[in-house]
């Protein structure tokens, strides 16, 4: 056979060791004249130049996974037919860092989400002058395992590619590894995640938590995953709120129609890590619907199912009204029931100088007597209450 063949790796680290899943498949410029073509693979210790081991497969076979420990180790993989052999394919995997962990470790870097399009997913990374190609891999049934993992090779001047598979279909996150190669060791520099194509979530937040108040109620889902078992990028949620007998025009909301014309009061929530929302503005003593409803790049469903909740009794019209209403009236009663003892002790028709007092002022009395002085006030009628009082006049 003439040409290389096209080889990578994925490593999963493992108690005292790495286990190594070895894959591989013709490249373009590989040329193999007849049909009986088998597989050498071989594996040796970078540092101390111990005894290879290797292993052959026939040709329908394209992966194996070998174990070996933490040291760097140099694997070579090469066709073979009845007359020779193809030339070495050779990669190095590194030595496993201090904490069993590879340095090929995904957790150390952020992950950027890539948009989908008809043809494929567009990937982008950014070119480094020290590598010599760049390689990007995927699984192509990422929920599955194995997970049939997909590589692509791109030379140095590369920056983007659309990467493409019958696999791909809309609804299921696909996550991307960029690495940089020099010299046969592969170093991850990037990672992308996305869809094909966005859809909206399978399913809807469940409210754990409501509190009320006469005007307001909080909503809580903190259990809402927002990872890639969703069918899109969760990028918020829109509480929708509602009377029951009537249509909703709610301070601070949107308006939001359904198929019946019935009109919804709609909230949004921009940060999909949020999960939890109070609406304000509600009346009291008064039952409303409501729904949260996540939504990612492909929408969100429609609207079915909703929750009712009964705001209480504002108690602060109670002490209103027995401010406004009920003391005034306690005092008006009282005010009447009093006036005839205010209007006879205060102003009598006839006063009675000994019950007036008015009277007991020193201004109105002569000496210690209760008598109106005649020259203090001019008189429009005199009336003689007994004889005893004339006569003291």
């Amino acid at each position: 056979p003439s040409g290389k063949l096209d080889i990578w790796r994925e490593i999963t680290p493992v108690l005292h060791g790495r286990n190594v899943t070895l894959l591989w498949k013709q490249a373009p410029s590989f040329r193999a004249n007849g049909r009986s073509i088998s597989y050498d693979v071989t594996w040796e210790k970078v540092e101390d130049g111990s005894k290879p081991e290797s292993i052959s497969f026939s040709s329908v076979y394209n992966s194996t996974r070998i174990s070996i420990d933490n040291h760097s180790y140099k694997i070579s993989i090469m066709a073979k037919n009845n007359v020779n052999y193809s030339l070495p394919s050779v990669l190095i995997i590194p030595r496993a860092t201090g904490n069993s962990r590879n340095i090929f470790s995904t957790e150390e870097l952020k992950e950027e989400q890539v948009n989908g399009t008809d043809d494929g997913i567009f990937i982008s990374w950014e070119t480094r002058h020290i590598y010599d190609s760049y390689i990007i891999d995927w699984c192509n049934f990422p929920m599955l395992q194995p997970c049939d993992l997909q590589w692509k090779r791109f030379g140095p001047n590369t920056s983007s590619a659309l990467i493409n598979s019958a696999a791909f279909v809309p609804g299921v996150r696909y996550n991307f590894h960029i690495y940089g190669s020099v010299a046969n060791r592969a170093s991850l520099l990037e990672k992308k995640t996305g869809y094909l194509r966005e859809l909206p979530p399978l399913h809807d937040p469940t409210v754990q938590k409501v509190e009320l108040t006469f005007n307001a109620v909080t909503l809580s889902w903190d259990s809402y995953l927002t990872n890639e078992t969703q069918s899109g990028f969760v990028r918020g949620y829109h509480v929708y709120v509602s009377p029951i007998q009537e249509n909703c025009s709610l301070k601070g909301s949107k308006k939001h129609v359904l198929p019946d014309d019935s009109v919804l009061c709609k909230y949004t929530i921009e940060n999909p890590e949020e999960k939890r929302y109070t609406v304000k503005h509600l009346l009291s003593n008064t039952k409303y619907k409501l729904v949260v409803k996540a939504y990612t790049g492909g929408g969100e469903t429609p609207i079915v199912n909703f929750m009712y909740i009964d705001t209480p009794f504002n108690s602060n019209v109670l002490y209103l009204l027995v401010l406004l209403v009920i003391v005034p009236s306690l005092v008006a009663a009282v005010c009447r029931w009093k006036m005839k003892w205010v209007k006879e002790c205060c102003c009598p028709v006839i006063p009675s100088p000994n019950k007036s007092e008015v009277l007991s002022f020193k201004e109105f009395k002569i000496s210690s007597e209760k008598v109106l002085k005649i020259s203090d006030c001019i008189p429009d009628m005199l009336a003689v209450d007994n004889k005893a009082e004339a006569q003291k006049l």
